[in-house]
């Protein structure tokens, strides 16, 4: 019963070890913006985040390496897409985020914490792409469209 209930664990374990290293592209972004938003505060520097198509992977100015599934590399379809949220003017209401069109290559986390939210677009390639807001100073997503 021993031998029998430890095969079973230790399994069970392996398999969830070896997915441990395939995060989704959801769980990469946020790991890549969380990392982008740590090091902008603690080592007081400005760090850029962006999608590298050739490598298929997020990559940011202090050389982290956030890897995506095979859909974003080369030979994949998949693309990632930075947007500003363009700020209010005088006392008019803030844009709707969701709807913006200001593409950017890449996304800013200053250190004084005078970035603005953007959106993130995740087109895998088929389907409509999945359009996030973020706050670049949050952990949670301000909008999913």
């Amino acid at each position: 019963l021993i031998a029998v209930g430890s095969s079973i664990v230790i399994t069970n374990f392996s398999s969830i070890a070896s997915r441990g290293d395939q995060l989704t592209t959801e769980e990469a972004l946020r790991a890549a913006i969380r990392n982008a938003r740590f090091i902008a505060a603690s080592q007081r520097e400005d760090v850029r985040l962006s999608f590298d198509k050739d490598q298929g992977a997020l990559v940011s100015s202090d050389g982290s390496r956030f890897q995506l599934a095979a859909d974003f590399g080369t030979t994949g379809r998949g693309e990632i897409l930075f947007y500003l949220v363009p700020p209010a003017s005088g006392l008019s209401p803030f844009p709707a985020p969701d709807k913006t069109t200001l593409k950017t290559d890449e996304v800013i986390f200053c250190s004084d914490r005078s970035s603005s939210s953007f959106v993130v677009e995740i087109d895998i390639g088929f389907g409509s792409p999945i359009r996030q807001v973020y706050d670049p100073f949050s952990s949670l997503k301000r909008t999913v469209k």
